[in-house]
């Protein structure tokens, strides 16, 4: 029986009108279509203190980690829509990463990352991706090389939300459908 493909979708941003909440939503309508069952995973939903090794070892793994843990290492591949902050991963996307990397089980290891980014900045999330790729593939994910980085997202979507670049979609299509098709071809590689 062949079991469907589970995709994690998670936004590297906490703020409520994020432009990569909106980019992550676009590129999940896409996944929706190619009948991928997917998990979005909401990091408010995962309160976590900063990582600390101390910490750790005195109280172990916070039960929110385990719980972000098992639902990750449920999915196949994980999508990331996430900002730039001074060049580089927003503290709290790293702080997960860190916290999830920890204790036993590695839910990133194996996994297919499609990396995503938007900023109202004319960099459009360059200068992070390199970061933010450098720290998935340490733990053990095949990133794939086609990656999404909007810039000047403030002239992309409208205050309401509205998405006004009509190419965007298009090109979010494609690397949604390379994503699921590097998925696809790695899923059936270890079966």
């Amino acid at each position: 029986m062949i079991h469907p493909m589970r995709i994690a979708a998670i936004a590297g941003s906490l703020r409520a009108a994020s432009y990569n909440r909106k980019l992550l939503s676009l590129a999940v309508s896409y996944l929706e279509k190619e009948g991928v069952d997917i998990d979005l995973i909401d990091l408010h939903d995962f309160p976590l203190p900063l990582y600390d090794g101390d910490l750790e070892n005195e109280r172990g793994l916070p039960e929110t980690v385990w719980k972000l843990k098992a639902r990750l290492a449920a999915c196949q591949g994980v999508l990331i829509a996430c900002p730039e902050y001074n060049a580089s991963i927003p503290g709290t996307f790293k702080n997960m990463l860190d916290w999830t990397s920890r204790g036993e089980g590695q839910p990133w290891l194996g996994k297919v990352v499609g990396l995503m980014g938007a900023t109202v900045g004319l960099w459009g999330t360059q200068r992070m991706m390199p970061h933010l790729r450098q720290s998935l593939i340490v733990l053990g994910v095949h990133v794939i090389p086609q990656q999404i980085n909007v810039r000047e997202a403030r002239t992309v979507w409208d205050d309401g939300g509205k998405l006004l670049d009509d190419r965007l979609p298009g090109r979010v299509h494609k690397f949604v459908r390379e994503f699921v098709r590097t998925v696809e071809k790695l899923k059936q590689s270890d079966e």
